[in-house]
């Protein structure tokens, strides 16, 4: 089956937010971090299923060299980005602040 990928504007906001920050530490860290956001949105268009449901139909895929999820819902033919967060924030959070 194929998929197209919408990234929501709370998603969006969160890479520029971690592109920023880790610009900030080292010139090109922003860089890298958004190609792994990248690589990583790819393998999702390429089998959605096979990342893990976390919270109600919220599916998890981590960065491998990031401390990052991206959160992501799938209806139907489309993926939905909903979040790019941060290993380290308390996930009830996040379910709280999309509801």
């Amino acid at each position: 089956m194929s998929f197209f990928l919408t990234i929501s504007e709370a998603a969006e906001n969160d890479i520029r937010e971690a592109f920023l920050w880790y610009e900030e530490q080292l010139p090109q860290l922003g860089s890298r971090f958004e190609k792994h956001v990248s690589l990583s949105m790819e393998t999702i268009l390429g089998n959605p299923q096979k990342f893990q449901v976390r919270y109600g139909k919220t599916h998890i895929c981590f960065l491998k060299k990031f401390p990052y999820g991206i959160h992501f819902v799938v209806n139907a033919d489309e993926i939905l980005i909903v979040s790019v967060f941060h290993t380290s924030r308390n996930p009830i959070r996040w379910v709280n602040l999309k509801e």
